[in-house]
């Protein structure tokens, strides 16, 4: 389990292990958030990626890590900050990955960015959720097109709402 540079989740991922999938943000320009301003966003490269899947499964099913619990993951995130912005088959390989290391897996979450999810097609979400993506954070913070014009969200509140729509 590597990870480059700092990692965010949300609050209620907080019992998910974290595969840090992409690094940084793929918009990167919102005026508020500083959490990706040291990253350039890019995908990880699909073989570390999977090592590191094969990492935690050797680690998280060792009996010794969970000596008064049974071990497993049943919870995943995938870092950084929009996974969704992915090439659909790469992203479906990891998500079978998962399910195939871990047995026990309940629960895969991302952040989600609005343009990203607005590039994929009705069909590439639906293959990503039956899959085992089960949710998506996407950070809406207004419904104003002001507002969301001032923080440079990049998108409309219609496009926002969309997205959300998508997901």
């Amino acid at each position: 389990m590597r990870y480059i540079g700092d990692i965010y989740r949300p609050p209620g991922e907080w019992k998910s292990y974290l595969l840090q999938c992409t690094v940084g943000c793929s918009h990167n320009a919102c005026t508020f958030c500083g959490m990706y301003k040291d990253k350039r966003y890019y995908v990880r490269p699909m073989e570390d990626i999977l090592e590191d899947i094969e990492l935690a499964k050797a680690h998280f099913t060792d009996l010794s890590t969970f000596p008064l619990g049974v071990p497993g993951v049943k919870r995943v995130f995938l870092c950084d900050g929009d996974a969704i912005a992915m090439d659909t088959e790469d992203l479906l390989t990891i998500l079978h990955r998962l399910k195939e290391a871990f047995p026990l897996l309940e629960r895969v979450t991302t952040y989600a960015g609005p343009r990203s999810t607005l590039a994929k097609s009705p069909e590439e979400l639906r293959a990503i959720r039956e899959a085992g993506l089960n949710r998506a954070y996407l950070g809406v913070e207004s419904g104003s097109d002001a507002v969301l014009k001032a923080i440079n969200k990049g998108v409309t509140a219609a496009q926002m709402l969309e997205a959300g729509q998508k997901l």
